[in-house]
């Protein structure tokens, strides 16, 4: 009988233990911090960068079985894109950003040719050419040199000329003091169409049109609609020189500090993220012109981009060959 109510005493305290020790690693579990993310885009809530990044932080939620808060900011708060990058190469401040490729040719010359203008004939033709990797050699360079990773591309639109005045002819071009990126290309390639190219910082393009610094900019019909260009310059030029790419990133530097389980999620949410963006963007280019165009707010105008084209192709050529990215040139006019 002894031995009995010794073995009930025995049963009970490993029962407690065992519910007590359950409880503190539940408790454990509930209070664990979550691992904290903040991204950024240089643009303003509602444009498809910012949609595109917050659908990367629900896709990440969705895929990681743990705690995680992600925090996006928008309309340069953080800063500008050159700030973006460097935080991520730092491991700080900005863990992942949708970023245009001028600010990284610092690191390699070669990622200008992300965003070159003239170097795709269609849209049909830029997605033949993400899906087979034409820019890979570019993506583990600049991981290697900066620690900074690219999970996919944002973009889509189609870019053109956006200007206070009406443009028909070549001619006409020569007259157009228009705001490009700062990559050396970009400068070159308008410049052989008789465009006077100026650098400036996107944030301060509409007031310089408005004050009559330049005439206008090159860009898709989303990024447009959102910053309201179409008010200091109405007349929109269908050029269609080129087809907006923007990498969206991830600093190699926090991803390595991060649960495998959490950096498989990201690198999948990534991808379908950029996807996603890729899709609309494109999908609402159109709706965005014709709507914008209903409404009376610009005016589109036909323009044949042959001679253009003509006048720019050996300067992207001979920039290749600068480059060392002769291949990549090669490749993406392989592709039918």
């Amino acid at each position: 009988m002894k031995k009995a109510w010794i073995f009930l005493i025995v049963l009970l305290s490993t029962c407690v233990l065992a519910f007590s020790g359950g409880q503190q690693g539940g408790s454990a579990a509930a209070d664990a911090k979550p691992v904290k993310l903040v991204g950024a885009t240089m643009l303003p809530e509602g444009h498809v960068f910012e949609r595109g990044l917050s659908y990367f932080a629900e896709l990440v939620e969705k895929y990681y079985d743990g705690p995680v808060e992600i925090d996006i900011h928008h309309s340069g708060d953080l800063g500008q894109e050159k700030d973006f990058f460097e935080y991520m190469m730092q491991g700080v401040s900005v863990d992942f950003a949708v970023v245009s490729p001028d600010w990284m040719a610092t690191w390699d010359k070669r990622v200008s040719f992300l965003g070159s203008p003239f170097i795709w004939r269609d849209l049909d033709h830029w997605n033949k050419g993400l899906k087979a990797g034409v820019f890979k050699p570019i993506e583990e360079e600049l991981l290697n040199k900066t620690g900074v990773r690219i999970l996919g591309y944002f973009g889509g639109g189609t870019r053109n000329l956006i200007l206070k005045k009406r443009v028909e002819t070549m001619d006409d071009l020569s007259t157009v003091l228009m705001r490009v990126p700062g990559a050396p290309i970009y400068i070159k390639v308008f410049e052989s169409t008789g465009i006077k190219p100026t650098p400036l910082p996107y944030l301060e393009v509409y007031n310089a049109i408005k004050t009559g610094v330049i005439d206008g900019l090159e860009n898709e019909a989303s990024s447009m609609a959102q910053m309201k260009f179409y008010e200091v310059a109405p007349f929109v030029i269908l050029s269609r020189h080129t087809i907006t790419t923007r990498p969206i990133c991830f600093s190699e530097k926090r991803l390595e500090t991060l649960p495998p389980a959490l950096r498989q999620a990201i690198l999948k949410a990534g991808a379908e993220a950029a996807q996603w963006a890729r899709d609309t963007e494109s999908s609402e280019d159109n709706q965005f012109l014709k709507k914008l165009e209903d409404e009376g707010k610009i005016t589109l105008v036909e323009f044949d981009n042959s001679e253009m084209i003509k006048k720019a192709y050996p300067v992207i050529e001979d920039f290749a060959k600068e480059l060392g990215a002769e291949d990549i040139l090669a490749k993406i006019n392989s592709i039918n």
